[in-house]
Parts: C-alpha cells; sequence; structure tokens
C-alpha cells in the first residue's frame, strides 16, 4: 500500500513538473520569441503607448488603418482588433493594458455578434488564458466561469489554444502595421450581384454578459478622461442593415457618439471589399480617412 501511495504521489510529482516546465517554455517563447499576431497581442497587453486605441473584431482589425490615423492626427494609433472576437474579450484586455497606458481615445467598432447577441461566451476567454497570471485576468474569467479558477491552475490548459499559434509566429515576420491586418481578397460577383435589401436585420437577444462589460468598458475609459467613439463601419450593400437601435439608444445613455456607416457611399463600391462583412486594404483606406474627419470634429484633435 505505502508502494502504490508513493507511486502515484510521484506520478502526481511529474505531471506538475512536465506542466511548470511546459508553462514556462510557452511563456517565454510568447514573451520573447513569438511575432505575427502573438507579438501585436502581447504589445496591447503589456506594452501598448498609443494615444489612439481601436478595439473590436475582424471588422476593426481590417478596417481601421492605424498608420493612417498616426500621420494624419499626429496621434499615435494603434489596432487592437482581434479576429473572431468582441467585448468578452477585449474588456479583459483593457483590465491589463489600463494598469500601465491610458490612450486618449478608443475607437470601437461594434459588431452586433461578438458585441450583443447571446451566443457562446467561453470561446471569448481563450486568448485571455495565457494572461491569467495577471489577478485581474484571471478574477474575470473566473467571475465568468468559476472552475476556470481551478482549470487555470494548469500551465498547459493556459496554452492550449494558443501554443501552435506561438510556435507558427515564432517564424513570422514583425507585425509593422500598428496592429492592421490588411485583407487584399476581392469580393465574389455573385454577392456583388446581390441587390440591397432595405429590411432590417433583427438582432438575436441581447447578451447581458456583453453589455455588463461594454458598459464596463465605457464607464471605467470615461473615469478615467479617455474619449469613447462607437463605430459601425461598413458592410456591403447587398448585406443588409442590422438594426442597431440598442446601440444607439446605448450610445445616448452613455453620452458617446456613435458613427454609423450604413448610409455611407463606401458600401456601393465592390472595389473596396474583401467579401460582404469586411472591407479590403484599399476600402480599409478609404474608410480610414473619411473616419479621420468624423474623429477630428467629434475628439476636437
Amino acid at each position: 500500500m505505502k508502494k502504490y501511495l508513493i507511486n502515484i504521489a510521484l506520478f502526481f510529482a511529474i505531471v506538475a513538473v512536465v506542466d511548470f516546465a511546459f508553462g514556462k517554455a510557452f511563456y517565454w517563447l510568447q514573451s520573447t520569441k513569438a511575432k505575427g499576431r502573438t507579438k501585436t497581442e502581447r504589445y496591447i497587453c503589456n506594452d501598448l503607448n498609443a494615444d489612439i486605441l481601436v478595439m473590436g473584431s475582424s471588422r476593426a482589425s481590417h478596417h481601421y488603418v492605424a498608420q493612417l490615423i498616426t500621420d494624419s492626427l499626429g496621434m499615435a494609433c494603434y489596432n487592437g482588433g482581434q479576429d473572431g472576437n468582441g467585448i468578452v474579450m477585449q474588456y479583459g484586455r483593457w483590465k491589463m493594458l489600463s494598469k500601465h497606458h491610458l490612450p486618449k481615445i478608443i475607437i470601437y467598432d461594434i459588431e452586433p455578434a461578438f458585441d450583443l447577441e447571446t451566443n457562446d461566451n467561453s470561446r471569448y476567454i481563450d486568448r485571455l488564458k495565457p494572461y491569467a497570471g495577471d489577478n485581474d485576468v484571471k478574477e474575470f474569467v473566473a467571475g465568468l466561469y468559476p472552475l476556470e479558477r481551478y482549470k487555470l491552475i494548469s500551465q498547459m490548459y493556459r496554452y492550449n489554444y494558443k501554443f501552435l499559434e506561438i510556435v507558427s509566429d515564432c517564424a513570422r515576420p514583425s507585425d509593422a502595421k500598428r496592429g492592421y491586418q490588411p485583407n487584399y481578397n476581392h469580393i465574389r460577383h455573385e454577392l456583388i450581384n446581390k441587390e440591397r435589401t432595405l429590411e432590417k436585420l433583427k438582432i438575436g437577444k441581447i447578451d447581458v454578459v456583453k453589455m455588463a462589460c461594454l458598459t464596463k468598458l465605457i464607464d471605467e475609459a470615461q473615469l478615467k478622461g479617455i474619449k469613447v467613439v462607437l463605430v459601425s463601419s461598413p458592410y456591403w450593400k447587398g448585406y443588409g442593415d442590422s438594426d442597431l437601435s440598442v446601440i444607439r439608444k446605448f450610445a445616448e445613455e452613455k453620452r458617446v457618439p456613435f458613427i454609423d456607416y450604413a448610409d455611407s457611399d463606401i458600401r456601393n463600391n465592390s472595389d473596396w471589399f474583401a467579401d460582404s462583412m469586411h472591407l479590403n486594404d484599399k476600402g480599409a483606406k478609404v474608410f480610414t480617412i473619411d473616419l479621420i474627419n468624423h474623429i477630428k470634429a467629434i475628439c476636437g484633435v
């Protein structure tokens, strides 16, 4: 019996050592070697030093040419958009970046699926797990999913979503576009020929967690003297218009500007779109230049 217990103890000790070593190795790679999106994430969370921060999903990362904003406004801009994610992940990042730097302006690109509607929020915490060494991040994640408090003890668990990307990013060139991810695709012809519908696309059930995160982000930013601007950037005209009345009302209540590109002529030029939901690089530059004029008027810069 004694030998049996010793073997069990030895097994768990080996597991603990392997887990610890795995975590240390990938923390080192993430912190010192990885480039690409991993380096961009690390910069946003730990080293951000920009006057203007863009936040949101893929429509943020592909639509806002940070260098154009920097050059036009004379204020350093960084694009912190993240494909496939929204306010849940972005608020977790805000918990980290706001400790070491406060931008002067936050531009948040609103996308209903990632920032408003009820769906599986557990997928949005995956990119926060590697940063669970930050107590505020750990508490935020555990507040959403209490079992995560115990799962996050494991270093391997923290990186189980990210380790392949980290390895891949060790071989990629550095991001030289201030977080902006250009898209060089062109919209398909069958989408170009799709007629624009006049019927508003209804938003699904509003997610109380997402709305709480968006509210906290705005409240905390405003308390620190940061100007927040909400934007719904252009969709292709055939995609349809989401009913963003809930956001319009929310923006009025929070006294933050809301710029809606539903009626923009940008939506009519197929040469500027990569697909129905995303601008390509050419369209992003056109949109960014137009947005800069709004930011100048709204923020007085």
